[in-house]
């Protein structure tokens, strides 16, 4: 009988794993990084990030000029993995929230393996990524403060 549940559930395993659709399998074992820069203009500006998913509330954080805040996870097995955030420059009421990472290649601006860049500065907040074509880093203005 032990035997025949062993059995059965390496059985079960090894299917589950050869119908595992290829991109959802890597999405898996990876860990993944977000990083949230302040690059506004005025020295003294800290950026206050609050970030979060269903399950984790990542708290309050007040980010000095050309510092980061930065979190790693790995993705949900069998549900969506999504962080979003709000961002708010010190001297400024304006807001700006986005999604930061959802487990869809498509929808979340990545680079070098599964590290996401948000920037925030004077006019918004921006995404950075790697243009393979010329290796040079490229920020584009995805969300404004409003």
């Amino acid at each position: 009988m032990d035997t025949t549940i062993s059995q059965s559930i390496t059985i079960f395993l090894i299917t589950f794993l050869v119908l595992l659709p290829h991109n959802s399998a890597k999405f898996w074992w990876k860990v993944h990084y977000v990083h949230i820069l302040n690059h506004l203009s005025d020295p003294s500006a800290q950026l206050l990030v609050h970030c979060k998913s269903k399950e984790d509330d990542l708290g309050l954080h007040y980010i000095a000029v050309n510092n980061e805040f930065q979190w790693h996870f790995r993705n949900e097995v069998f549900k969506q993995t999504l962080f979003w955030c709000r961002l708010q420059p010190s001297h400024n009421i304006r807001t700006a929230a986005f999604v930061a990472y959802i487990n869809n290649e498509e929808q979340t601006p990545k680079e070098y393996g599964y590290h996401n860049y948000w920037i925030g500065k004077d006019d918004g907040v921006y995404s950075k990524r790697m243009n393979h074509d010329n290796n040079q880093w490229e920020e584009k203005l995805q969300v404004r403060w409003e």
